[in-house]
């Protein structure tokens, strides 16, 4: 296995692990307006829960595993210094991340009440959106996927202006693009 199908199945298995994670719980409890909706919810199955937000942490380090070697794929390309800023605001988005999704599986009745940090989701998505479009960048810029550079920068660039404007994304649109790269890169 060489560096691109590593990173390829490394970003794909992070945001399968994450899709999954979010899917196999009932989803409307990401959706309920009724806490007490919720709080049964999270009631009726709580071994579920834990299961469910493990995947999605595993997911994010996956994700993140697979950024790293994305730096190597660049090379010394014009786009190697993009990739490596990238890198390190996905890793460091990434933190915040893994410790929100932490807290909503070991306060289950904090996350159905909103009462859980939210700036933990915000600097996650206030690092993450940019350094995607950094992953973006270099891969235009390295002129070999640039249709996949374009897409990914602009689409990052988009998700960030409406997370900006309604404050909320669902996490799920940014692993779309990690899932992009992933696929791109395999085939």
């Amino acid at each position: 296995m060489n560096i691109i199908q590593i990173t390829a199945l490394l970003l794909i298995l992070g945001t399968v692990l994450t899709y999954t994670g979010f899917g196999a719980f009932p989803p409307r409890i990401y959706t309920e307006k009724n806490i007490q909706e919720k709080l049964n919810l999270l009631a009726a199955h709580p071994r579920l829960w834990i299961l469910t937000q493990t995947l999605v942490i595993l997911g994010g380090i996956a994700s993140v595993a697979g950024s790293i070697f994305l730096i190597s794929l660049m090379g010394d390309s014009q786009g190697a210094l993009l990739a490596r800023i990238g890198v390190v605001g996905f890793g460091l988005g990434h933190v915040p991340w893994i410790w929100h999704v932490g807290l909503r599986t070991a306060q289950p009745q904090k996350f159905a009440k909103h009462e859980l940090p939210g700036r933990l989701f915000e600097a996650y998505s206030l690092l993450v959106l940019p350094a995607l479009a950094c992953f973006g960048a270099a891969f235009w810029l390295q002129g070999i996927h640039r249709v996949l550079g374009a897409g990914i920068f602009l689409g990052a660039l988009l998700v960030l202006g409406l997370f900006l404007q309604f404050r909320d994304m669902p996490p799920f649109v940014y692993y779309a693009m990690t899932l992009a790269i992933g696929l791109t890169l395999l085939f």
